[in-house]
């Protein structure tokens, strides 16, 4: 099975501080920093790599925080492709965050995949005392009602959605139930979604290209977990970095077919491996 790919962005913010990105790198300034997710199709499925979030009072929050922001509903974003929510059949969720986990709901009949372990965590952590806030400040606290309310798999490790479409532990790293996911096409090979296991390229490729690899600082996992992780993720693509497809990376939109709306955001076109007609919009 071959499945076409595309990276749709839902918001930035303008001024995003490096050192949220990197770990143990404090004076590297400011980036805009994209909120994204996947659209994975073949011909007869619709598949979304997180949901993103849809919440004003977050906006504000983030808005005041990082200066300029621009948001959309996910939903309305993947419209922008031509595909309607009420399409989408499957939903594969990195982790449970609030950018990646938060906009659920807006894909009523889609089955919900995620790893057993990351629910587990999350509901350890958030019985902890509040002084342990850190581990959930960013979860999607409703995240376990919502799956049980639907059609959802809790998967313990490797997993094959679909021909082609596995989901792979990345545990302890960004968060203690991580999970990648990975689309290979006879046509152009393996990709892979690496959740917020990769913010930047720079994660991977090194600070300026250095070939270092820079850990990423926003973590409840380890750096070691994390190190061992990229090594795996760069031998999965043949060490074609730009094969792991990050989520929070401006950059894509120049190492990938793209364009930009009215309102700035932008979608970028990863593979047409599944035989579809291009989602840009013309010239």
């Amino acid at each position: 099975m071959n499945w076409s790919i595309w990276i749709i962005e839902y918001g930035y913010v303008d001024r995003f501080p490096a050192s949220n990105l990197f770990a143990a790198q404090p004076n590297e300034g400011h980036r805009r920093m994209p909120y994204c997710f996947g659209l994975v199709r073949s011909a007869d499925r619709c598949v979304l790599v997180d949901t993103g979030f849809a919440d004003p009072v977050i906006h504000e929050r983030l808005t005041a925080k990082y200066g300029d922001t621009r948001w959309c509903d996910p939903v309305d974003a993947l419209a922008r492709v031509g595909v309607a929510a009420e399409r989408v059949d499957t939903v594969l969720l990195t982790h449970n965050h609030f950018d990646h986990a938060g906009r659920l709901d807006g894909f009523p009949a889609a089955h919900v995949w995620i790893q057993r372990r990351e629910i587990d965590g999350y509901l350890a952590a958030a019985a902890r005392p509040a002084r342990f806030e850190f581990l959930t400040r960013s979860c999607q606290a409703d995240l376990p009602q919502r799956l049980a309310a639907r059609p959802a798999t809790l998967v313990d490790g490797a997993a094959e959605v679909a021909p082609g479409l596995h989901l792979r532990p990345a545990y302890d790293t960004h968060t203690a139930g991580s999970q990648l996911v990975t689309v290979t096409n006879s046509a152009d090979g393996t990709w892979v979604f690496a959740g917020d296991n990769v913010y930047s390229y720079e994660n991977v490729e090194g600070i300026r290209g250095d070939g270092v690899f820079a850990p990423i600082a926003m973590t409840t996992g380890n750096a070691a977990s994390w190190l061992d992780l990229a090594d795996a993720m760069l031998t999965d693509v043949g060490g074609q970095s730009r094969r792991i497809l990050p989520f929070h990376e401006a950059a894509v939109w120049d190492r990938f077919p793209s364009a930009t709306f009215d309102d700035g955001l932008h979608v970028a076109e990863v593979s047409l491996a599944g035989g579809h007609p291009s989602a840009l919009p013309a010239p």
